[in-house]
């Protein structure tokens, strides 16, 4: 049984702060972090927008995609998710699917009519028409979200042509939404792959903010809770075994070890694969992925299948697919994400006899913001790296440009 579940992301946060509350042993700051300062053999500390100075054995950030105030290696920009969806009130018996039975992915064109018709309608001329994405559906009692989603693509597809493609969606299914109260709208991007955070590092990063994102599918919130518990454990050992700077040590490989990057590794090689798939090679990449035995697709999408049977998968995709996807297949293996996967699977981590590196020489070639005698200086203001919601919006200023260049040829 595959459970999918729309977060209601309030509701969670409440929840969340709730449980803290009730511990009793937990303080909760509203505040935005400006600083973290990691010096050899002393307390962490960070300094907020307020100015309120906070001090801890091992500060860790949680910042979902923000990547300010953590080191990640170089490499790749990522690849990206986008999504337009909105919660309508709607009795079940106006609407075509079952109550309480998800529509994972329906691929069909958004143009279907007009392409059946052979006009060519003004979006198909756009830079982004060759982009595919998908009907998302999750029907409960009185009410149904729907999200137009692109999956994966270098091409940064804009909320409103997403919009556009959805509400043309539910005209083809004969739903009109006049009139009809729309509960929540929902407009979503999230960047898939690209570099993972340093590892280790003095600060530790947990969640999207450490690279838990799924590659392939953009899913992140049950894989972070899943490690939660084992992540806090990790804590504790490193408090009670490691000096002060090293705190994050065992969390930081329990999070990204040897079996976790062989693991990234082959989810990335399919993100790319993904991104450069035209609407029915992407269609028959589903067909063959879902026809294959439940505890494969299912432990890739949850993070839970381990690396050895990542080579049966691949092998099974190939068999069951048709020769357009084996070409497709073979393309990637050859490519640089290929190349890449090759050799995290043959990735070793280092001795245990060499010497790691210390917090300041970590910072220091990861280029921080400012590093001086053996203390690591973090700031929000002069970024390790260029923070991905700047990435995000100057790649759709750039297809927006090439949109308006379009329009007046």
């Amino acid at each position: 049984l595959v459970v999918f579940g729309l977060v209601g992301r309030k509701l969670l946060r409440d929840e969340l702060l709730k449980r803290c509350k009730e511990r009793g042993n937990v303080r909760f700051l509203e505040g935005m972090v400006e600083t973290v300062e990691a010096k050899e053999g002393s307390l962490q500390s960070i300094m907020t927008s307020e100015g309120v100075a906070l001090h801890a054995k091992l500060v860790t950030m949680s910042t979902g995609h923000n990547r300010e105030l953590l080191a990640y290696e170089e490499g790749d920009a990522p690849l990206w998710q986008t999504a337009y969806g909105i919660e309508i009130e709607m009795p079940d018996e106006e609407h075509p699917w079952e109550v309480d039975k998800a529509v994972f992915m329906d691929l069909s064109p958004p143009e279907a009519e007009e392409a059946e018709a052979g006009q060519k309608s003004e979006a198909a001329a756009q830079p982004w028409a060759d982009v595919p994405s998908f009907l998302y559906v999750l029907p409960s009692h009185g009410r149904v979200f729907v999200e137009e989603t692109c999956l994966v693509s270098e091409t940064q597809l804009p909320f409103d042509e997403l919009k556009r493609r959805l509400y043309r969606r539910l005209d083809r299914l004969g739903i009109s939404l006049e009139g009809r109260k729309i509960v929540e709208e929902e407009a979503s991007w999230i960047p898939l792959g690209g570099t993972l955070p340093k590892a280790p590092q003095p600060v530790l990063g947990f969640g999207a903010a450490a690279g838990l994102v799924h590659p392939a599918s953009g899913y992140s919130i049950v894989h972070s809770l899943n490690l939660a518990s084992p992540t806090a454990e990790a804590i504790v050992r490193g408090l009670a075994d490691q000096p002060a700077g090293r705190h994050a040590d065992p969390a930081w490989e329990l999070l990204w070890g040897a079996e976790s990057r062989r693991k990234m590794a082959f989810y990335q090689f399919g993100s790319e694969l993904i991104a450069g798939l035209p609407t029915e090679h992407l269609q028959e990449f589903m067909r063959v992925f879902y026809a294959l035995p439940p505890p494969l697709w299912e432990g890739f999408l949850s993070h839970r299948l381990p690396s050895p049977m990542l080579v049966p998968f691949a092998l099974a995709t190939f068999v069951l697919g048709n020769n357009d996807l084996r070409g497709d297949l073979l393309r990637q293996l050859f490519s640089a994400a290929g190349l890449k996967m090759l050799r995290a699977a043959t990735y070793a981590p280092p001795a245990a006899t060499e010497a790691p590196e210390e917090p300041s020489s970590v910072a220091k070639n990861a280029g921080a913001s400012l590093t001086r005698a053996g203390m690591t200086i973090m700031r929000r203001s002069a970024p390790l790296q260029e923070p991905l919601d700047v990435v995000f919006r100057r790649g759709q200023l750039a297809r927006l440009s090439q949109m308006g260049r379009g329009g007046g040829e």
